[in-house]
This record gives structure tokens, C-alpha cells and sequence, in this order.
């Protein structure tokens, strides 16, 4: 039996970033990937939580209830033991009215998966400091296993144990998002193959807004022994209609946008049910399927969007590790879209941001809000590709990265005012730059009814670094502190 332990380092983990009140502790989480010989295969979950706040159980209720949806078609739950110890040692097991079978709410909007379940568990004898102890199987009639961990939780855990193990002979692919966070140890048995992981006293994870994606601040761990198969999905019979709706998404103004006008079609028009790919067996949805229901999995639609984008031309493929990406060449490059947000393509393999000029440049009628005593309000048009990010929801200090967009945003554009306004307070100029980070410009001048409004904004990274954060927060308040004119009337 090969065995591989991955050790996490502490001094990685316990940064400042991860120094917060946690609600609750795993004492244990446990998880187990068997496949066996016959082609079947298990899923062992193990948790002992230990309640610390309340907020655990009233503002979130994550860990007062338990919820594990299945399919019945190709899976068997069984739960092998449920209960809470009370502080003083009690042990209390849940009645049988607490076991409660339901249609997952994700399903309720999709005919194709309205046979899957979902059962809750709703947790008895609850008080702070007690322990929820939550111990199920999940046997599986296919062997395939495509698996992502993130190896830290919302709460600190204090045994983190993850084993996969397939039989002798069978190949089983790893990949660490940091492999020198971890220490490898293979060990050998007669009949089957074990990979572990443990690790002990991990701290949760960073909970605040912006985050980037969760793979590049903690550690990530993928297995599989094969992967889905994707290409037979893209058969385009009786997708014509998506293929006029993939056309009526492009302008021609460049294929970048392109692709990504029709990635957002998708993710406006198509249904979402987030499932795990293992709980349908890895299946997947034909792009004609997904088309006609208007609904599928993360899966499913990346697979509409690769046959929408080579039926209008492109050459696009499903990402096999991530399943929720489609691949998409142009101009002998891979650009990656997901699916499930209208989040902008990632050049693959780039370590930095291509950022290309966003020039907006004209004349427009300006939209007044009339205010009191003869005073009016004109609210600046955002430029497009302005960032989401909000200076006022930014705190002082941060140590974590930040999910923001690198940008470059260049609007000269002159508003018409009705007769008799005029702009209260002097001309507005204001600059600010910081090296590494970006710049701004803003000029506001009136002449005569006309009022000429020159907006600059270069952001050179879509994921700032903590080091950065002081720098970024001033420049986009900066930047978004001018967004309107005071007028009134002569």
C-alpha cells in the first residue's frame, strides 16, 4: 500500500490573516475515497465540531444542521451514527423526526435532477460547548473518482485526515497547489494502493470580501484516476438555435469580447445547479440538452459554451481539472471563461495582466436630479470596465490579497447642460499614482452650456497583494470620490 502523508507546515497557515474569533473547532474531519475492485466505489465523511458562539448555530445555522444531497440513481446513503455531547459529557442522540428527506433547492428549478435528495439532518441537544458528531457513507456505483479539496475550512481544525485508496495496479494522479507546504511518504500494501493526508491544527480561513480564488490563497489538493470525457457533448444536432444565439452575441469588434459576450448569454439564460460532478457520476449533460432545458450543472454549461463558441469558429474545450472553465483559443493563445459568473478571461499561462484601452469619447445630453432651492445633481455615467470593488466597504488595514481587475480606462466625453446651469464650486483637477499600482486623473471643467469630463484610471493588477493595499485603497477612493457635479440654476 502506497501511502502519501502530506504534512501542512504551521508557520504557513498561522499568518495574521487567518487570526480570527472562530465560531467552532473541528476536533476531527475526516474524509475517505475507496474504490473497489468490482468498479463500485465509497465515500466515507466524518466531522466532530464543537460548538464555541452562538453565531454558529443562530446567524449562519452551518453547523446546527447537516445537509447531504445524493442521487439515488447511482448512490446509497447510509448514515452510520449522528449525535451531540452536551458539556457535561451527555450524549444525545437524534430522534428519527430529525432525519428529514427533501428536492435539493438548487433542483427545484430543473425537471433533469428533481429525482436527486437531499437529506437534513437537524441537530438536537445543542448549547455552547457542545460537540456534533456527523458519521455517513456514501456507496457509489462507478469508480471514477475527479476530486478538488481546499485544505482549510470556515472554522480552525484540529485533525484534518484525507485518504484515497484504489487498487493494486490502478494509477492515482495528485496535484498540490504548493508542494512545499507538504512532505511526501509513499508505503506500499499487498492489494491496494492508500494516499493520505493529515495534518493537525489548521487554522480557518480567511473570511472577508474581495477574496481571489480560494486556490490561490490555500492550499489545494486534486486527485483523480480519470478523467470525463467531454468531446462526444459537443455533437451540434439540433443546437441551431443556440448557434443563431451565439451569432447574435457578437459584434465583430473583437474576438475577446466575443467569446465573452456569448459566455455571459450562457450565464444570464442558463439555469445553474451547482452539484457536485461526483454525485451524477461524473455525467454530463449534451450541449442539446443543456440548450433545450435551459438548466444544468457547472459541467453542463461549460460544455453548451465550448459547442456554441466552435459552432461560430473557435476552437474551445472543456477544462477537465476545474469543469466549470471552457478553454477558448484566439490568436494562438488560450483564454479561460467560467461559467458561473461573468468574471473577465484569464490568459492562460500569463504571470501577468494583459490589459488592453478602454477609450469612451463623445457628446452627450446630461441627466439631471432636481434637488431643493434651485440646485441640481448630475450623476457621472460609470466607465465601462470601472472595477467593483468599493473604496467604503475596504477596511483600513488587510493582510490578505485582494480580487480587484486590472484596468485601463481613458473617457473624454462633453455633456450638454440645459440653459442657465452652471457648476457650483471651482473646476475639479485631481491626479494621484502610486508605482506598481496604478493612476487616476480627473478633470471636471464647465464652458458655456458644456461640461467636459476627462476620467482616466490604470490599475495594473487584478490581484492585489497586501503590500499594495494601503496604495490601492487610496487610489480607488480617490477615484471614487468624484463621481457627481453640483449644479444650480442662475
Amino acid at each position: 500500500m502506497k501511502k502519501i502523508f502530506l504534512v501542512a507546515i504551521a508557520t504557513l497557515l498561522c499568518t495574521p490573516m487567518f487570526a480570527q474569533q472562530p465560531d467552532a473547532v473541528f476536533k476531527l474531519l475526516r474524509q475517505e475515497w475507496t474504490v473497489n475492485a468490482d468498479g463500485t466505489s465509497d465515500y466515507h465523511y466524518r466531522h466532530e465540531v464543537q460548538i464555541l458562539r452562538n453565531r454558529a448555530l443562530t446567524a449562519y445555522a452551518d453547523k446546527g444542521e447537516t445537509f447531504v444531497v445524493y442521487n439515488p440513481d447511482l448512490e446509497e446513503l447510509t448514515v452510520n451514527e449522528v449525535y451531540t455531547i452536551q458539556k457535561d459529557g451527555t450524549r444525545v442522540n437524534m430522534p428519527q423526526n430529525a432525519f428529514v428527506y427533501q428536492l435539493p433547492s438548487q433542483c427545484a428549478d430543473c425537471g433533469r435532477f428533481n429525482h436527486l435528495r437531499e437529506l437534513a439532518m437537524i441537530h438536537t441537544g445543542m448549547e455552547l460547548g457542545c460537540t456534533i458528531v456527523v458519521d455517513y457513507t456514501i456507496h457509489r456505483q462507478y469508480s471514477l473518482l475527479n476530486q478538488t479539496l481546499c485544505l482549510v475550512r470556515e472554522c480552525p481544525v484540529e485533525r484534518l485526515e484525507v485518504s484515497v485508496k484504489v487498487p493494486e495496479g490502478q494509477e492515482l494522479n495528485v496535484k498540490l497547489s504548493d508542494p512545499e507546504v507538504f512532505v511526501f511518504k509513499p508505503t506500499v500494501e499487498q492489494t491496494a494502493t492508500t494516499y493520505s493526508l493529515k495534518a493537525i491544527n489548521v487554522p480557518q480561513t480567511y473570511i472577508d470580501s474581495y477574496l481571489p480564488a480560494c486556490e490561490r490563497l490555500y492550499p489545494m489538493l486534486h486527485f483523480f484516476n480519470g478523467t470525463p470525457e467531454f468531446l462526444p457533448a459537443f455533437n451540434s444536432n439540433g443546437l441551431k438555435e443556440a448557434e443563431v444565439a451565439a451569432y447574435q452575441q457578437t459584434t465583430g469588434e473583437s474576438p475577446l469580447k466575443d467569446v465573452a459576450a456569448v459566455r455571459n448569454f450562457v450565464v444570464d439564460n442558463i439555469h445553474l445547479n451547482d452539484l457536485d460532478p461526483a454525485m451524477l457520476g461524473y455525467l454530463h449533460s449534451t450541449a442539446a440538452e443543456v440548450w433545450l432545458t435551459g438548466c444544468g450543472t457547472a459541467t453542463d454549461k461549460a460544455v453548451l459554451l465550448a459547442a456554441m463558441l466552435n459552432q461560430i469558429g473557435y476552437q474551445a474545450r472543456v477544462i477537465g481539472d476545474q469543469m466549470d472553465e471552457v478553454g477558448v483559443m484566439i490568436d494562438t493563445l488560450e483564454y479561460r471563461l467560467n461559467v458561473r459568473s461573468k468574471s473577465p478571461a484569464v490568459l492562460y499561462g500569463e504571470a501577468k495582466d494583459e490589459v488592453k484601452i478602454v477609450s469612451e469619447t463623445g457628446t452627450s445630453d446630461a441627466k439631471l436630479d432636481t434637488l431643493e432651492d434651485g440646485f441640481y445633481r448630475f450623476k457621472l455615467p460609470a466607465l465601462v470596465g470601472s472595477p467593483t470593488v468599493q473604496a467604503s466597504n475596504l477596511a483600513y488595514v488587510r493582510t490578505a490579497p485582494l480580487q480587484s481587475a486590472a484596468c485601463d480606462l481613458q473617457g473624454d466625453v462633453t455633456y450638454l447642460l440645459p440653459k442657465g446651469m452652471k457648476m457650483v464650486g471651482n473646476a475639479v483637477s485631481r491626479k494621484l499614482a502610486f508605482e506598481g499600482v496604478g493612476s487616476m486623473e480627473i478633470s471636471i471643467k464647465q464652458s458655456g452650456q458644456k461640461l467636459r469630463v476627462v476620467r482616466n484610471l490604470k490599475l495594473e493588477k487584478s490581484v492585489v497583494p497586501a503590500a499594495d493595499y494601503a496604495n490601492y485603497r487610496q487610489l480607488l477612493a480617490a477615484w471614487q470620490g468624484v463621481d457627481q457635479v453640483l449644479l444650480r440654476s442662475k
